[in-house]
């Protein structure tokens, strides 16, 4: 069963929660998704371009104040 781990970076701006979620992706196996909480808008931005160009599945979704990405990786 793909693994599944949660990052909470609200509270952090760029470039940190992209290079956390590139360290996450890569000590994850292919199948595995991350779940992402961000709450600075560039942030949701960069990680979800960041993720397509990967070729990974990237959802978002929008709370007050904060967002969700999900990444799936193939």
């Amino acid at each position: 069963m793909p693994a599944a781990k949660t990052l909470d970076l609200r509270g952090e701006i760029c470039p940190d929660p992209l290079i956390q979620v590139q360290g996450a992706v890569r000590q994850a196996a292919s199948g595995d998704s991350l779940l992402v909480r961000v709450d600075y808008p560039l942030a949701v931005e960069n990680i979800a371009r960041w993720a397509e160009a990967q070729g990974y599945a990237v959802a978002v979704e929008r709370q007050v104040g904060e967002w969700e990405i999900s990444i799936r990786l193939p």
